[in-house]
């Protein structure tokens, strides 16, 4: 095998000069010590990071979802705040609905042979209560009893618009603490079949609570996998029918894969090619692709076979490629590469064939104390797959 050059060069870098005199800190993370020890403590140490992203994420999609100067599809052409509750609509509703209006509400969702056009209002009326930016009111909707009623109404499938209220309702329940109460419904299964639904704004709000509630847990995340979620879902994104919804779905796919333990490879492997063709894309924005390399460092953070599933698309020069990009790019791609050169030699071998020493001065010199960080940890990952004397690697 022919391996990088090495020399014995030092580094000009004080960022890995100091990682070389506190051995042990360096000690923590190198996989020469003990690979499974050294993999736990970095979990340890991007945890919060990872949790945080994903509470931020939850976060903007309920504001957009409620903001008037929204520019998302999904919220221009049905939030009725603006007075316009979709585009066809001809009589649009600008009531304000409060944690009051709860009762009469159920009340109404109760009459025997409601028609549409009441079951519309309804239904939208919880919706609006439940689309406060902060504290939504979702333990006095649960205690209503009216969650199975939602759950029906996705089923309405000659009724998108009813069908879109609902989805957007239990959306906003999954980003609370409450998703497993949707789960419990058994509201997984329809979410999934409406993926394929011939109403886009649809098949987004469905992506975007499948995403929801993927991201609150492992268990949940794999309820969701087990619907047959995944195939629909790249689908939207091979071919979807707005940017948003392309979005969306992307940022639905990081969860699908996110969390620990880990979903099994067979679930999230297929998306792996999908991911790859996102980050080769000229017309994919900066947010899809750093949700697709989020993606990528979830799938690969794991043993050989998870690793070598990311090398094998092809995908490794455009992620070298990404380390030289904005910190958004370049933290969850610089999180992808740590963990290929935590695998076999030849998976390490691999990454820097696709030139990663070429990018590593600058990420060692980054502003970001955790990109330093983690550029640190790839380093001794690299150093100690090689060579036991602690070799220095030159960098151009």
């Amino acid at each position: 095998m022919s391996h990088y050059p090495v020399t014995n060069i030092i580094l000009h870098s004080p960022a890995y000069t100091s990682l070389l005199l506190e051995n042990s800190r360096r000690n923590e993370f190198k996989k020469g010590i003990d690979a499974l020890e050294g993999r736990r403590r970095r979990t340890e140490t991007t945890i919060s990071l990872r949790k945080n992203k994903k509470d931020e994420g939850i976060a903007k999609r309920r504001a957009m979802m409620t903001t008037p100067s929204s520019s998302m599809p999904t919220a221009s052409m049905h939030d009725d705040t603006k007075n316009n509750v979709d585009s066809s609509s001809s009589s649009p509703s600008s009531k304000i609905y409060t944690v009051a209006d709860i009762p009469s509400l159920k009340m109404t969702l109760s009459q025997p042979n409601i028609n549409d056009a009441t079951l519309l209002d309804t239904v939208r009326g919880f919706r609006k209560i439940l689309s406060v930016e902060h504290n939504p009111p979702v333990t006095e909707v649960l205690a209503s009893g009216v969650l199975p009623a939602f759950v029906q109404m996705l089923q309405l499938n000659d009724k998108p618009k009813i069908q879109f209220e609902a989805a957007w309702a239990l959306t906003n329940i999954a980003s609370t603490d409450e998703t497993k109460a949707i789960v419990d419904a058994g509201a997984v299964p329809y979410f999934s079949q409406l993926l394929s639904s011939p109403d886009p704004e649809v098949r987004e709000q469905c992506a975007w609570c499948l995403g929801n509630i993927a991201g609150d847990s492992a268990p949940l995340r794999d309820v969701v996998l087990s619907s047959g979620a995944m195939q629909p879902l790249l689908q939207n994104i091979a071919q979807p029918a707005t940017t948003s919804l392309f979005n969306n779905c992307i940022w639905a796919l990081s969860n699908f894969c996110r969390a620990k333990p880990q979903p099994n490879l067979s679930f999230v492997s297929p998306c792996v090619p999908t991911l790859a063709q996102i980050l080769r894309s000229d017309s994919a924005d900066s947010s899809a692709k750093t949700d697709a390399l989020w993606a990528l460092s979830y799938i690969s953070d794991g043993d050989d076979d998870r690793i070598q599933t990311v090398i094998d698309s092809g995908i490794l020069d455009v992620l070298i490629a990404q380390l030289g990009e904005e910190s958004n790019l370049a933290t969850p791609a610089l999180r992808t590469v740590g963990n290929i050169v935590s695998g076999s030699d030849d998976q390490t071998q691999a990454v820097l064939d696709a030139g990663l020493m070429n990018q590593m001065q600058t990420l060692l010199n980054s502003p970001k104390r955790m990109i330093r960080k983690e550029a640190c940890w790839v380093l001794s990952n690299i150093g100690k797959s090689f060579d036991d004397t602690s070799c220095m690697y030159c960098i151009p």
